[in-house]
């Protein structure tokens, strides 16, 4: 059984994805305070290309591609999260999200 470093976010985070100057959309999931997995269209990202993840207006995070399989990619951030920041950013995703219902 594989162990993780670091604790991860349950909940699905909307985000532009930057890639070689052109913003793609893409749903974060598996967030960690070392990268996440994202889900974006096919073929956009290859293992080893930096890409930008844009959350909101004010969070812009550089990544690293780890990892593509069909529209996943794993991504791992430039610099670690802050634990706190991250549960902050889902929890306000997770609560936008049921005031729109």
């Amino acid at each position: 059984m594989e162990r993780r470093q670091f604790d991860r976010e349950t909940a699905t985070i909307a985000a532009a994805c930057r890639v070689r100057g052109i913003a793609y959309r893409a749903r974060l999931s598996e967030v960690s305070q070392q990268g996440c997995c994202a889900e974006m269209a096919r073929d956009v990202a290859a293992p080893g290309e930096r890409v930008l993840l844009q959350l909101g207006s004010l969070l812009v995070l550089p990544a690293v591609v780890r990892w593509v399989t069909g529209e996943r990619a794993g991504l791992e951030f430039a610099h670690p999260l802050h634990g706190a920041m991250l549960t902050q950013y889902a929890l306000r995703q997770v609560e936008h999200r049921s005031d729109l219902h």
